[in-house]
């Protein structure tokens, strides 16, 4: 046992300098949460949107670790600091100092400041930015939990209403359903390969050795993780909780969960697919491209007949995951990588500007409905010309920033030979015009309700301006942002394994 405990702890503080900022974030909200919020700062009581602050402060400190952590692989290789770590562990965290900024206003008008929304944010962060750096199936699997526990609450954070604790109650139910379906599925490739092995490197070369002896086994496997990671990003057919997910949660959260966590969970999807079942991609391939296709068709299709902005979004967001897959189809990692981040830095702006609109309508008692944005162009000029950019940039248009993420992962999907899916890309991409106009159709052409114009709060108003901004230079640093993620090594080449802890105390 002695030697056990200081093999442990060899190993942990040998590995440790990988995962600060996981450990930033665990350990300041495990505080917030007690005893700061109990005895050390009782002058917060009554008065929780102080806690918003040191949350920022936290989640940009944690950039700061991430973007200085050193590569490597740790923790008995089960956790690796490479260029897809420290690349989507930003936009995670990115996604998360975002749904802070757009919680202010929402939290305030409903009076449901409270420490553990914060708390819950941070931890679920701390699972995201797990789940970008894990290379074994046990630490994968964990991450994911980690971080779903804490957005299944957050969905039903609003107590009060039944729309939102039920929308808590269907994502918690369908997502436990998918957790053990990837978790089956797991299991069934640990015994193709004799039960020897979860890390994905080890795997990928010993399921090309056993895959024709045990390639119904091998193909149920790869299939049951690959339908639970479809319903982590809400790909076609696991889609279903999804708009109830969306609209019944808080604004901000649904802005969150549409980036942050989806951000993490592509990240899940390029590490597994690209090195854990890279030398089998025959046995995922046509099954990746239908998911791709469908989401496509039905996310585009389904978006124009809702009314509710958030569930317009919600399937938007479906038809968005579908274009991004055609970069983890890419059997060059490092470009699929590269252009699937690229669409989700695009989309991350993109989305959180025009959630920050929605909040700012809500705020005054609309924004739930498309119709709630008539006349909006006469009411608030400059808010409705940033939701016609963003709205504009979502649907692909140039010279718009979304222009620039959809044309490099097309161009690379042309590239690798799926030209089919390329097609219905850009096809419903034009369906997609058609109800994002819609939007700009009531915002500009339909008369204004009668009323007077609320004035923008301080962070919606700097948050949408900058957003707004960003989307509409963005593509004039494309190139150099395109050069910079050139240079970037996605995928480094695995180092010696770091040594596996020796239970027997040998």
């Amino acid at each position: 046992m002695p030697s056990f405990a200081s093999g442990l702890w060899e190993n942990l503080s040998h590995d440790i300098h990988y995962i600060w900022p996981q450990i930033l974030l665990m350990a300041a909200g495990t505080l917030m949460l007690w005893p700061l919020d109990s005895w050390l700062l009782p002058w917060t009581k009554g008065e929780k949107q102080k806690w918003a602050l040191p949350t920022l402060a936290i989640l940009v400190a944690c950039l700061v670790l991430a973007l200085t952590a050193p590569n490597g692989l740790g923790f008995s290789a089960m956790y690796k600091v490479d260029g897809l770590t420290k690349g989507f562990q930003v936009l995670c965290i990115l996604g998360s100092i975002f749904a802070v900024l757009l919680s202010q206003p929402v939290l305030g008008a409903l009076q449901e400041h409270t420490v553990e929304y914060y708390v819950l944010i941070l931890l679920g962060t701390s699972g995201m930015l797990f789940m970008c750096g894990a290379v074994d199936f046990v630490s994968i699997y964990f991450s994911i939990e980690l971080m779903a526990l804490c957005v299944y609450i957050l969905v039903a954070y609003l107590r009060n209403q039944e729309r939102s604790i039920e929308a808590g109650m269907k994502y918690f139910l369908l997502g436990a359903f998918s957790s053990g379906i990837l978790l089956y599925g797991i299991s069934l490739l640990f015994a193709a390969v004799g039960g020897v092995t979860t890390n994905l490197t080890e795997l990928n070369q010993k399921l090309a050795v056993v895959a024709a002896d045990k390639s119904l086994l091998v193909f149920s496997g790869v299939l049951m993780v690959l339908v639970g990671l479809c319903f982590k990003v809400a790909a076609v057919p696991f889609h279903m909780w999804s708009p109830d997910a969306y609209d019944g949660a808080p604004t901000p959260i649904t802005a969150w969960m549409a980036t942050a966590p989806k951000a993490a969970s592509l990240a899940v999807f390029l590490r597994i697919f690209g090195t854990g079942f890279h030398n089998i991609s025959y046995d995922w391939t046509t099954p990746l491209m239908v998911i791709s296709g469908a989401s496509m068709v039905l996310g585009n299709v389904a978006a124009i007949r809702q009314q509710s902005m958030k569930r317009l979004l919600a399937y938007s967001s479906i038809a968005h995951v579908g274009y991004m897959l055609l970069g983890v189809l890419s059997r060059d990692g490092q470009a699929g990588a590269q252009a699937v981040w690229l669409y989700m830095l695009s989309y991350l702006v993109m989305n959180t500007g025009a959630f920050a609109v929605v909040i700012y309508l809500q705020g005054k008692g609309e924004g739930e409905r498309i119709d709630d944005f008539r006349g909006l162009g006469k009411r608030h000029p400059l808010l409705a010309f940033s939701m016609l950019v963003f709205l504009l940039s979502l649907a692909g248009i140039p010279p718009l920033i979304g222009f620039f993420g959809k044309f490099f992962l097309f161009l690379l999907a042309v590239q690798q030979g799926f030209t089919t899916l390329v097609v219905i890309a850009l096809l419903t991409s034009a369906v997609s015009a058609y109800y994002y106009l819609e939007v700009v159709k009531q915002m500009y052409f339909k008369e204004a309700p009668e009323g007077e114009v609320a004035p923008l709060d301080p962070f919606s108003k700097y948050l949408i301006g900058v957003a707004c901004a960003l989307v509409i230079v963005g593509t004039a640093f494309g190139p150099k942002l395109l050069q910079w993620t050139d240079d970037i090594r996605w995928f480094e080449k695995e180092a010696p394994k770091a040594a596996v802890l020796d239970f027997t105390g040998k």
